[in-house]
């Protein structure tokens, strides 16, 4: 049977290698998180600081098209105590236009169940229509080659003659444009505990449309990442 004295020592030798582990922890994660220059050259889905703040950025876009999409700009600054959340859009939806709608509330899913409701904004502007891509003609990009013969005769409908262009007109590209600023210092418990996987993002506007996206798997993780950082993590900052 162990004696008191050496229950002690192993007690202390356990709590030794528990702190160590907690600080080389703590270290690594310090040193994961990248100093940027400025928000625009700043990695996506990783925490980042660019002087004494602390961010994460996420941008979810359709298909082939990156100005279509929507941008969040997750922010802590512990020397202000502040949370913030920055969102910039550019959504095909047009039934928010003509009505000054503006960007309200997010609602944050897992499986069409909200999760987080992020409801505080603090600056908002009214949506525009916003001209992503003029229209545009370019030639050699028709949808058959007047040279092709197809050897099908039912190819030939007699209606096929609008189909033998040698070019290819690309309709103008809209979206309906915006952005706003939340606070999210109330929302940061449930921020904190949301599941480590890509959620569904539901943008709300002030007329009651709606514009469906999507938060990733990897912002998520770095969102609590980026409240885990302490008061003392700003002393760590340096200037962009």
């Amino acid at each position: 049977m162990l004696s008191k004295h050496t229950w002690s020592i192993i007690n202390i030798s356990f709590l030794t290698i528990c702190i160590t582990i907690a600080t080389c922890q703590l270290t690594r994660a310090e040193d994961t998180i990248t100093t940027a220059t400025s928000i625009k050259n700043a990695p996506y889905s990783k925490v980042f600081h660019t002087g004494s703040i602390y961010a994460v950025r996420d941008h979810d876009y359709k298909g082939s098209e990156p100005a279509l999409g929507v941008s969040t700009l997750w922010s802590k600054n512990p020397t202000k105590n502040s949370l913030l959340l920055g969102v910039r859009y550019c959504v095909p939806d047009k039934s928010i236009l003509g009505s000054d709608a503006s960007l309200t509330r997010i609602v944050l899913l897992n499986k069409n169940q909200p999760l987080v409701t992020i409801n505080q904004p603090i600056k908002k502007t009214s949506s525009y229509q916003k001209v992503v891509q003029s229209s545009t003609t370019i030639p050699g990009l028709g949808f058959w080659d007047a040279e092709t013969y197809w050897g099908n005769d039912a190819f030939w409908d007699g209606i096929d003659d609008p189909f033998w262009a040698d070019t290819a007109t690309f309709p103008s590209v809209t979206c309906s444009a915006g952005s706003s600023r939340f606070n999210i210092a109330p929302f940061a418990s449930a921020i904190a505990q949301l599941p480590p996987q890509t959620l569904q993002m539901k943008l709300i506007f002030s007329n009651g449309a709606t514009s469906q996206w999507e938060l990733g798997q990897k912002t998520v993780q770095a969102l609590k990442e980026l409240l885990a950082i302490g008061q003392s993590s700003s002393n760590t900052s340096q200037a962009p």
